[in-house]
């Protein structure tokens, strides 16, 4: 249950992503370099998931995997997949419900809730070889970041 509801948390704290990107997009826009910071809005959701130290199905890698790759037993496979499972199932409920609070909480403004979903279709505009692709690049990153996080010392937050 405490991978859950951490997964879970992920998937919220992962909202912070779209909702920094959102509010960029509408208050940049007539910025010269706004694309480059409204970009950087999307570093936010992943800062707080590590900071907090909050399970993300894509820092689930070398740690979960290890074990399989010692000893490649059937009972550790499911193992493994269990534990993909209810993180990816959790990241899931968790960005569900930051969308629905972005779409019906009286928190922004019209022109911020049009944003988040302009950005969403952009998203969902790539086919899935170009999100599969997205996310091998993507997972790699996180995972290098995550990987160097216990040796980074003082610079965790940069």
């Amino acid at each position: 249950m405490a991978l859950l509801w951490s997964a879970i948390a992920a998937g919220l704290s992962m909202s912070a992503s779209l909702m920094a990107k959102g509010i960029f997009h509408v208050h940049l826009e007539e910025v010269p370099g706004g694309f480059l910071l409204e970009n950087l809005g999307y570093t936010f959701g992943f800062v707080i998931v590590i900071m907090a130290r909050q399970q993300l199905f894509t820092e689930n890698t070398v740690t979960a995997v290890l074990p399989v790759m010692h000893k490649p037993t059937g009972g550790n496979f499911l193992l493994l997949l269990r534990l993909w499972g209810v993180v990816l199932a959790g990241n899931l409920i968790g960005t569900a419900l930051g969308a629905l609070a972005f779409n019906h909480m009286p928190i922004f403004d019209d022109a911020t809730r049009q944003a988040f979903t302009v950005i969403s279709e952009k998203v969902m505009d790539n086919s899935p070889s170009e999100m599969f692709a997205n996310a091998v690049i993507s997972g790699w990153i996180i995972a290098t970041m995550v990987w160097m996080f216990p040796y980074a010392g003082a610079a965790k937050s940069w």
